[in-house]
Parts: structure tokens; C-alpha cells; sequence
């Protein structure tokens, strides 16, 4: 189109020199040259048209190729990309087949430097049968036909080269019945019992997945349970129940995330010099321990009807708290939120295999809450983790509760290393202001009903949380590239 404008131009001022040299004389001159002057303004006009066309059919193209290539860019179809690019080209003006226009869509484009490039989108808009409008006066009056031609625009983007990771982390933090075993093994086992209803979550690390005892979670024998969720990294297998909530095919298996202890900061235990030695306090009516290091262990046996703990922290050093036969075992002075009792299992001769166990056995009424500050805050019981790691069959250095009336142990329950066993506990807390975690390496719970953390605010005890993360490329953006 401009060659044909430069020849105009040039016919123009031919034209004008032959009038200079033409001494006809100056009127006829003037009136020749009137039309001289007409025709250069109406070709500066018409050029400035096309420029102003050339435009706007150029921002058409850009836009319906960028519309192609964010298609492209987010998985759609071929289809679905040549309908958003037309739309685009139609938004700007310009619609294929009208008023001589056509608008192609090649994705990957058929032409240039991005040729069969996948995620490259073309746009060719053209514009035909376009003629001179002012400049058709001016080519009758040097006597040539009027012609015409076509004006194109093309547009080519693709997606840049730039990528952006984003990476997610979620996590949720309701586990109160936690099993830490990271190998593929059996970590919880819940069986026989009526009701249990907990507030929380059931949670387990393992990576087993078969089913009954070779399962990460197997519950079996029971008339009805209800959990918040139940959460595994390997399966969860139920048999033998009336109802379940949530369903195994409504529990979180398989999971990919991992298991945030949030105790695995505690520092191992400093007792310090013994307080006491092989403490053992065989009969009476009642007695009163006071925080210190109970090297050799602590023993309560049959015959006390009332044991009284002071607030503070209690080291267990070189043997077992055993406490037996009891009527009454509580923190008189502790009050909830203000003091409480922590108790440390571990040792003071070098030897972790000396690190003992807990055992609660026939009482009938237990009352005990951690404290809500100081290095054991939230923790009621603590099992130094250089313990040696047992297994879901082992008998010495576990947690062991059994045939207890009515508990209110409101705390964390914490052996890393060591089962947890409870067998026939009523209630470890109530529904409004209860707080009982258990996080051991494996939990054994028989006829064992309700479970709640609704107070565990009052205490700074912290629940488990279970941790997704995801991790998400997104692809650069689409720009023009041609």
C-alpha cells in the first residue's frame, strides 16, 4: 500500500514541475495548481486514516492473541481458543466476514519465528478491497484508475519462560490420641468398649496399610464411637461395631503430610541429685510427696487411702512410679490454670536403659493436672525420650492405666518411645473443661470412654497437629512475542 502511495506522490509532484515550467501563464498556473495542492492534503489525510486503521486492527490482533495464549497456557482446547481469540478480534471491531475482514487463529502458529511452537497462538486480522477515498480525486485528475488493496496485522504470544513456585502448608490441630511409630506396623488399637466420644482427633504416623491388626489404625468390638477425624498415614480398618464416625471410607488415610509433635522441643530431663531413694510407702492413711528426684523410683502400694502430690515437678529417676490400691490420688493445692504437677520419667546413672515406666492400677478416684508454665507446661506425664523404643507388645518402661473409677488426668500423656495402655478408664475428663493428650509411640486402649481437649487452653497444652504440604508450579505469563 505505501509503494502505491510513494508512486501518487510522485505522479503529484511531476505534475507540479511541468506546471513550473509551463509559461502559459500565472492564472492558468494558479487554477492548475489548485487541484495540486487538494490532492497533496487529501493523500495526508488518507494516510493518516490508514496509520489509525493499521492501529487498531494491530491492537485487535495483540489482544486476541494474548486471549489464545492464557487459553493455552490454562489447558483449554483448540476449539475453546479460537473462539476466545474471535471474540477479542470482535470486541476491537473487527469481525470475520464482515466488511471484508478476515481473522485467522493458528494454534501453534503456521508462520514465523514460533512456527509449531506448542502454547504459541496466532492471530492474522486483514482488511481487503481497500481503496483511496480522497485519493481517488486525485488519480482521476492524473488520469489513472482508482485501486486497491489489503492491510494485515499479525500477532503471535506465548507463554514466557519465567515459572513461579508457590508451595502450601495447612495443617490442622485437633490430635489427641496420637500414635508416633513411624514404620509400617500396627500404632493404634481400640477395642471393646461401649460408647467413646472425643473431641479431637485419632491420629496415627504409621505407614501401614493391610487391614485388621496389620492396619496403622484397627478398632474392633464396640457399640458406637465418634471421632472429630481420624487421620493415618497408612489405613484405618473397623470390625465389629455398631456406628462410626467418621466411616473408614470417610477418614483421612494414606495421608502424604506428616505428624508435628509438638513436645519434641522438651529438653531431656536434669534431675539432678536423688531427694529420695528407693521410695516405697507401704501403708497408712494417707501421705504427701513433695517435688524432687526420686532415684531407684516411686512406689505406693496397697493399703494408703489418700496420696497427696505438691505442686511442681517430680523426677522419676532409675526405676517406675507404681502406684497401686489407692483410694484417692490427687494435687489438693493445684489449682487449674495457676500450678500443677509434672511427672519425669528418666535417670541419673548415664544408663537410658535404667529410664522406667508408669503404672496406675485399681483406684478410685484420680485427680491430676499439669502446670500451665515453666519448662513442663501443659505436661502431666514424661518419658524421657532417650528411653529405649519398645513395641506394641512390650510390658516394661510403658504407660500403663487400668481399673480406674473416675480420672481427670488434664495434661499431656508423653512417651514417644512406649506404648500407651489403658484398660478400663471410665472418663479422663468432661466434655466443658476436659484435657487429657495421649502421645505415645503406640496406643492400646481397652474399654476406655471419651476422650475431650475443650479445656487444654487452661492448661497450655497443645494438641498434635497434622501438616499437608503442596506445592504448586504456575506456568509464566502469556506476552506478545511477535
Amino acid at each position: 500500500m505505501w509503494r502505491k502511495v510513494s508512486r501518487t506522490f510522485g505522479a503529484v509532484r511531476a505534475k507540479v514541475r511541468g506546471l513550473v515550467k509551463d509559461d502559459g501563464g500565472s492564472i492558468a498556473m494558479l487554477v492548475a495548481a489548485v487541484p495540486v495542492v487538494a490532492g497533496l492534503v487529501a493523500v495526508g489525510a488518507e494516510t493518516g486514516n490508514f496509520y489509525r486503521m493499521k492501529r487498531q486492527m494491530q491492537n485487535a490482533a495483540d489482544d486476541a492473541a494474548l486471549s489464545g495464549s492464557i487459553d493455552r497456557i490454562n489447558g483449554l482446547t483448540t476449539s475453546t481458543i479460537a473462539t476466545d481469540a474471535l471474540y477479542e478480534a470482535k470486541r476491537n471491531g473487527f469481525i470475520g466476514g464482515q466488511d471484508n475482514v478476515t481473522v485467522t487463529v493458528n494454534a501453534p502458529p503456521k508462520s514465523g519465528n514460533f512456527i509449531n511452537t506448542t502454547g504459541a497462538v496466532e492471530v492474522i486480522i486483514q482488511k481487503s478491497s481497500q481503496s483511496y477515498l480522497f485519493g481517488a480525486v486525485l488519480n482521476a485528475f492524473l488520469g489513472k484508475a482508482n485501486s486497491t488493496f489489503t492491510v494485515t496485522a499479525r500477532s503471535v504470544a506465548a507463554q514466557s519462560a519465567s515459572t513461579t513456585t508457590t508451595t502450601t502448608t495447612t495443617s490442622s490441630s485437633r490430635g489427641c490420641l496420637v500414635a508416633l511409630t513411624p514404620l509400617a506396623e500396627e500404632a493404634v488399637s481400640f477395642s471393646s468398649f461401649n460408647n467413646m466420644t472425643a473431641d479431637c482427633s485419632l491420629v496415627a504416623n504409621s505407614t501401614a496399610t493391610g487391614t485388621g491388626s496389620n492396619a496403622s489404625i484397627y478398632m474392633t468390638s464396640f457399640n458406637n464411637a465418634t471421632f472429630e477425624q481420624v487421620w493415618s498415614r497408612g489405613s484405618f480398618s473397623a470390625t465389629s461395631y455398631g456406628s462410626l464416625s467418621p466411616r473408614p471410607s470417610d477418614a483421612q488415610t494414606n495421608q502424604s503430610g506428616t505428624v508435628v509433635d509438638p513436645y519434641a522441643s522438651l529438653p531431656t530431663p536434669s534431675p539432678g541429685t536423688c531427694s529420695y531413694t528407693n521410695f516405697t510407702y507401704p501403708s497408712g492413711t494417707s501421705v504427701t510427696l513433695y517435688p524432687g528426684t526420686y532415684c531407684g523410683g516411686l512406689a505406693i502400694k496397697g493399703g494408703v487411702n489418700n496420696v497427696y502430690f505438691q505442686p511442681g515437678t517430680y523426677y522419676v529417676a532409675n526405676g517406675d512410679l507404681y502406684i497401686t490400691s489407692v483410694n484417692n490420688v490427687s494435687c489438693p493445692t493445684c489449682v487449674d490454670g495457676t500450678s500443677g504437677v509434672t511427672f519425669v520419667l528418666t535417670q541419673t546413672t548415664g544408663n537410658y536403659a535404667n529410664i522406667g515406666g508408669v503404672y496406675i492400677s485399681s483406684e478410685n478416684n484420680v485427680t491430676l493436672s499439669a502446670p500451665p508454665s515453666g519448662t513442663y507446661a501443659g505436661v502431666l506425664f514424661y518419658q524421657d525420650r532417650n528411653a529405649p523404643v519398645g513395641t506394641m507388645t512390650s510390658t516394661s518402661k510403658i504407660f500403663t492405666v487400668t481399673s480406674l473409677n473416675n480420672a481427670k488426668l488434664s495434661g499431656a500423656i508423653y512417651f514417644p518411645n512406649n506404648r500407651i495402655d489403658i484398660s478400663s478408664l471410665n472418663n479422663a475428663g468432661n466434655s466443658t473443661n476436659g484435657c487429657t493428650v495421649w502421645v505415645g509411640r503406640y496406643l492400646k486402649f481397652t474399654s476406655y470412654n471419651n476422650n475431650y481437649i475443650a479445656g487444654c487452653d487452661t492448661f497450655k497444652t497443645k494438641p498434635v497437629r497434622m501438616q499437608t504440604t503442596s506445592t504448586q508450579t504456575n506456568a509464566g505469563k502469556a506476552k506478545i512475542c511477535e
